[in-house]
């Protein structure tokens, strides 16, 4: 709010009428999912026109002209059919940005939950380094983080070895999660339910409440009913807690020391000490490391504020130390490529992925079109009309957390989905009246909130919605989670990164019973 009292100039790209985008310079109201094609026709101009940044292209890019034969591709007229967003304004948002000094993009994670998940991040890391707004002051920087133990190292991410990191599931399927540790959930249900390549057996989940929030909820659900063992441990009695063999309770950040900031190392840390103590909580780090002494790790599982000692240790203060300083902040640098490049096998921003091609990906970022949308798939079109997109926030939640919370349910009773009033009266739905909303995965029950900042063709849902006092067996996820409407095949997913396409879909609506 600082910034936009500063009156900043402003490109929001989003398919509705958010807060941002009616304080915006720029709205571009693309169609749900097309946002890589968006990314790639503003290069087109930026080069087309010469406003990149041409000593820094030379020096600090590879893979410049096949780059640039990509982006031939792409002409704005082209991706004007393809985005719903005129040619004009794409050019006039390509130079904006390009003319702007400096500028910093930022996006949320909607654009990350489908099949362009990685080209959509890489064309917007390109967009930063043609422009040289790559790790300038006011730009997308690289910050330098504080003299604190990494988290990788904390975490002991290189203590698996070769032979059990073959193991882990999708390594060989998606070989950038791969990379960077990460398992895609779909496999982990696989594994449960058919005990392809093995038989999972056993979990433990914290933070996390994946009957709600992840793609096709009924499966998720039926691979934890499976399960040997189950462990979760949360602050509330969740839908996915409830079919748990223990229940641990976990303590919210208020009720135990920590390093704030530690995890994602945005340039400081700062002391988080307890102020509170609930019961026989304890936080997940303190159940971490209790388990991992009985399972003989015992390099640093000591106690936890021996652990935060640990991370502190290269600073050269403890814990103790740190909590009367209050904070730590690394010592920022800029154009720290002009002195060792960048991380990368070339050393340079790679605009044509030497890893990538490695892998056997497409080098280059692209754009592919959803698997449902009215381009993709025509004659499902025909059945279900509306292009649903899920994921919508409220401001008193956080994901599926605080259905539970009286006060904030009294502020936000119900799940919501966005409507054009001319969509809503073609159906009969009045504002407010109870709507069905139907995919080929099922059918869900949220209430119509008519708007006219969203597309007549283009409806908008709330995600991680459960009720704690509907009576019914699993506290009603079953009739309002729209994630129970996503699709969760792996042909769907994103090449490299296996991310699963769960905010671009294809439904029909229809008012509902009150």
């Amino acid at each position: 709010m600082r910034a936009l009292s500063a009156r900043p100039k402003l490109i929001v790209v989003d398919p509705r009428l958010t807060f941002l985008a009616s304080r915006a310079e720029l709205w571009l109201q693309i169609r749900p999912g097309t946002d890589t094609a968006l990314a790639l026709a503003m290069a087109n101009t930026i080069v087309d026109e010469k406003l990149y940044d041409r000593a820094f292209v030379e020096k600090y890019t590879h893979g410049w002209d096949s780059f640039v034969g990509r982006l031939r591709e792409y002409p704005p007229e082209k991706v004007e059919e393809i985005t719903w967003v005129p040619a004009a304004k794409i050019r006039e948002a390509a130079r904006l940005y390009a003319s702007t000094k400096p500028a910093c993009i930022q996006w949320g994670v909607a654009i990350e939950q489908t099949v362009n998940s990685t080209d959509n991040n890489r064309i917007l890391t390109d967009l930063m380094a043609i422009t040289e707004n790559l790790d300038v002051p006011g730009g997308n920087v690289f910050f330098v983080p504080p003299r604190v133990r990494p988290i990788g190292e904390f975490a002991g991410h290189r203590l698996l070895d070769e032979r059990q990191r073959a193991k882990r599931l999708g390594g060989s399927i998606f070989k950038l999660a791969d990379r960077i540790a990460i398992v895609t959930p779909k496999l982990a249900w696989d594994a449960i339910l058919t005990k392809k390549p093995y038989p999972l057996k056993a979990l433990l989940l914290h933070g996390t409440n994946p009957v709600i929030t992840r793609a096709n909820g009924k499966e998720v659900y039926a691979a934890l009913k499976w399960i040997d063992f189950l462990t979760v441990a949360d602050f509330f009695l969740t839908p996915t807690a409830e079919l748990a063999d223990i229940v641990l309770p976990a303590a919210t950040w208020l009720e135990f020391d920590d390093i704030g900031g530690y995890v994602f190392l945005h340039g400081h840390v700062y002391a988080r000490p307890a102020i509170a103590k609930v019961g026989e909580c304890w936080s997940d780090h303190r159940m971490f490391a209790e388990l991992g002494k009985r399972l003989g790790q015992q390099a640093y599982w000591r106690d936890h504020d021996g652990d935060l000692d640990h991370i502190l240790e290269p600073s050269g203060f403890s814990w103790q130390e740190f909590d009367r300083r209050g904070s730590l902040n690394g010592e920022m640098e800029y154009r720290k490529h002009e002195r060792r490049g960048f991380s990368t096998p070339s050393g340079k921003v790679e605009l044509s992925s030497t890893l990538m091609e490695t892998w056997g990906y497409d080098p280059l970022p692209d754009y592919h079109e959803v698997p449902e949308s009215p381009v993709s798939a025509p004659d499902m079109a025909q059945r279900y009309p509306y292009i649903l997109i899920t994921g919508a926030r409220s401001p008193v939640f956080f994901h599926s957390e605080h259905r539970v919370v009286p006060w904030l349910r009294e502020a936000h009773p119900d799940p919501l989905v966005e409507i054009h009033p001319e969509a809503a009266k073609s159906h009969g739905i009045e504002n407010g009246s109870w709507v069905c909303i139907e995919t080929p995965r099922g059918r869900i029950r949220q209430r119509a909130k008519l708007t006219a900042g969203i597309d007549p063709g283009v409806v908008a849902a709330e995600h991680g919605w459960w009720l704690p006092e509907v009576s019914t067996p699993g506290h009603g996820w079953d009739s309002y989670n729209v994630d129970l409407l996503t699709d969760n095949d792996p042909r769907t997913y994103d090449r490299a990164m296996g991310a699963t396409n769960l905010r671009v879909l294809m439904c029909r609506i229809c008012p509902a019973e009150e």
